[in-house]
């Protein structure tokens, strides 16, 4: 049975229903970690007019009449319940980008979501403007990123910087490819592919950059905080925010929208190593810059 979360996890849940929402909306989660729990709470109370029922994905009882949407948050809840997507459209939250882009392609446009990772044109102006004096970017791209190479190498471009990258398979790759990107780039820009940035790789990663005296973007606050010169990154509050807004959108429209970023960031630096490395790095003056710029587009 779904409990109702009140103060800590168990489940979220809105009775109040209205005519223009009849059919309930599921939130299915990967599991009780706190990020998901977090994204949830931030999905619903932009939705206070629809009854939504929150549990973990294997809490549910498929064999009973199916919602209008069903929303997965993690990758876990997408991959278990995808299949769902022949019976009710799903919208995806806190799932890499390289998932939601294979599932939103393979299910006709049925399942989309709200993905991790920031914009590459987003990222690519925020780096050039962390670093105006750096025009090579180096990029490892392994089997789930390797499909946006043309769209990174647009998106350097058009801010006058060059990636400089490198493609492998299998992580003992990795090596071999760091080496090559590192001799001839002047900034690392990590994006989250497990065969090239996992648990085993990260440390090798930041010591390889760090001894060259070259500084890493990273993805996520955790890798900042390991060593990551600095990143971009959307809480899960901003990401379960955007998914409500996306659900909203969903539950009016004959179409799903396309997978998307949460619209709204942070920028996080390392004070230390921007000082070691004398790059005079301001998170909150960067924050501002891109946050005008948003609101300049």
């Amino acid at each position: 049975m779904i409990a109702c979360l009140r103060g800590g996890f168990c489940c979220l849940a809105i009775v109040a229903c209205v005519s223009a929402w009849a059919d309930d909306v599921w939130v299915a989660l990967s599991g009780k970690h706190e990020a998901y729990v977090e994204a949830a709470r931030a999905l619903q109370a932009t939705l206070p007019n629809a009854e939504v029922r929150v549990g973990v994905w294997s809490e549910f009882d498929f064999n009973t009449p199916l919602p209008k949407l069903l929303v997965t948050v993690g990758g876990e809840a997408l991959s278990r319940l995808r299949a769902t997507a022949d019976k009710t459209r799903i919208v995806a939250v806190l799932a890499p980008r390289s998932q939601l882009d294979e599932v939103f392609d393979a299910a006709d446009g049925r399942i989309t979501g709200v993905y991790y990772e920031q914009s590459f044109s987003r990222l690519a102006s925020l780096l050039h403007n962390a670093f105006p004096k750096i025009k090579r970017v180096g990029i490892v791209l392994g089997p789930a990123s390797s499909r946006y190479r043309n769209e990174l190498s647009s998106a350097f471009r058009k801010v006058g910087m060059e990636g400089v990258f490198a493609t492998i398979e299998k992580q003992s790759e990795l090596s071999s490819a760091m080496n090559d990107v590192l001799a001839d780039a002047s900034l690392f820009l990590a994006l989250p592919d497990a065969a090239v940035i996992n648990a085993q790789t990260a440390k090798f990663v930041l010591l390889a950059t760090y001894r060259r005296g070259i500084p890493v973007a990273g993805y996520s606050a955790a890798f900042v905080k390991s060593g990551a010169a600095i990143a971009m990154v959307s809480s899960p509050t901003q990401i379960g925010k955007e998914a409500g807004r996306m659900v909203a959108e969903a539950m009016t429209a004959r179409t799903l929208p396309a997978p998307r970023p949460a619209e709204d960031f942070d920028v996080l630096v390392n004070s230390s190593v921007s000082r070691s490395m004398n790059l005079n790095l301001d998170a909150s003056q960067l924050e501002k810059f891109m946050r005008d710029e948003g609101r300049r587009r």
